[in-house]
């Protein structure tokens, strides 16, 4: 049985520094009262503070009392507050204003085309300028309906336009409880690092994607809608294969302003099983397996924008005695902040062979670290996993 394995934070956190600063809860829904995951909340114009885990519900800690919050999700409206006590608030988003394109252009799949080439030429313009910041990364893994793995890692990252070049763990804790059937994955966060946003090299041996050169020969590209919010209108613009395109291609939607031609999200179903081999024990088959990813962007100087956050999304369906043997896994990696060019900070390669796991087993545990992240919400998701792997005891003690 494998055991919770955690390891030490490589900087110090003074608890007086903490005793000074506040918590703010709350929680992010719709007009509907449903909750709003992945809404990113912090100071208006600052670092990307945090995002909403998949139940709506946050918790940021901020230096003084009041404390103005902005929310903001693609398809809603910004909502900014005035938080004047710690108790927890509830934040209601209104949708954005939707635009049908035949009412907002003339041409809208030539639009669609145009700003598809624009936001490809903006980005290989500044493809090779790094950013770097501090990332989160939570990973779980069910096996027919029960959670039986679960990941949490903090993140030194070196990225750029193209996605993450390198990083530098942290800290980390790992559980999982063994099983006899079913997948194991030992580095899905590769799905996350190695699929890239655009491709100025594109190949017929690698994955092609919309934002590449010639991408029009490949995709087709239709204007869905046009979303408005606060005098900034983003282009939904749906992709596919053309027909008579023999190679494997994601499936989905980019997210385009469409004065600037600055990346908003990228939404894809990726042919996963033309990217990895399984190796199946003898009377296993697969019958299905599904990827998709969403990547979503924060604005940047000079109308650009630059990764905020990628979730990941893999179904493998295998028959094993004749009955289906499903594995779910989720990945969700989001920048807490960005940061100037650390010096003499090394990051590590993000190849396929990069193993989590490996890593995430090399240090012991510093529960000073755990204790004071408030990005480490739990939310009913997060507690389901907690209890499966608890009543298979499958966690070592903390």
């Amino acid at each position: 049985m494998k055991k919770l394995l955690l390891l030490p934070v490589a900087i110090a956190v003074s608890s007086a520094a903490y005793a000074q600063q506040t918590v703010l809860k709350g929680r992010v829904l719709d007009e509907q009262n449903r909750p709003v995951p992945f809404a990113n909340v912090g100071p208006p114009g600052a670092e990307p503070g945090t995002a909403t885990n998949e139940a709506g519900e946050f918790s940021l800690r901020v230096s003084k009392l009041p404390q103005k919050l902005a929310v903001v999700s693609l398809g809603y409206t910004t909502a900014v507050l005035e938080v004047t006590s710690a108790a927890p608030v509830t934040v209601t988003l209104k949708a954005s204003a939707v635009a049908l394109p035949e009412v907002k252009v003339r041409n809208p799949d030539q639009l669609a085309a145009a700003l598809v080439k624009r936001a490809y030429a903006k980005l290989v313009r500044h493809q090779k300028e790094e950013e770097f910041g501090k990332a989160f990364y939570r990973q779980k893994q069910a096996h027919n309906g029960r959670y039986t793995e679960f990941v949490d890692a903090f993140y030194d990252v070196r990225f750029t336009g193209q996605g993450i070049s390198g990083w530098q763990l942290e800290q980390a804790r790992y559980g999982s409880a063994q099983e006899d059937t079913g997948v194991e994955m030992t580095n899905f966060s590769a799905a996350l690092r190695l699929i890239p946003v655009f491709d100025p090299r594109p190949s017929r041996r690698t994955l092609a994607v919309p934002l590449s050169p010639g991408s029009d020969r490949i995709f087709t590209f239709q204007l869905r809608e046009i979303l408005e919010s606060q005098g900034q209108e983003t282009a939904v613009i749906d992709f596919s294969r053309r027909p008579g395109v023999d190679i494997f291609v994601p499936e989905g939607t980019l997210y385009i302003d469409r004065q600037t031609a600055a990346l908003r999200r990228i939404e894809a179903t990726v042919p996963i099983d033309h990217l990895m081999t399984l190796q199946l024990r003898q009377g296993t088959t697969l019958d299905a397996q599904t990827m998709r990813m969403t990547t979503d962007f924060a604005p940047h100087r000079d109308s650009l924008s630059r990764v905020q956050a990628i979730r990941a999304e893999q179904q493998i369906v295998l028959r094993y005695q004749n009955r289906p043997d499903t594995t779910t896994l989720n990945g969700n990696l989001f920048f807490y902040r960005y940061t100037a060019r650390p010096a003499g900070k090394g990051y590590k390669t993000t190849g396929a062979s990069y193993n989590d796991l490996k890593q995430a087993r090399k240090k012991p545990y510093d529960a000073g670290f755990w204790h004071n992240r408030e990005i480490l919400r739990a939310s009913p998701a997060e507690e389901r996993v907690i209890r499966d792997l608890e009543q298979r005891k499958a966690f070592g003690a903390f």
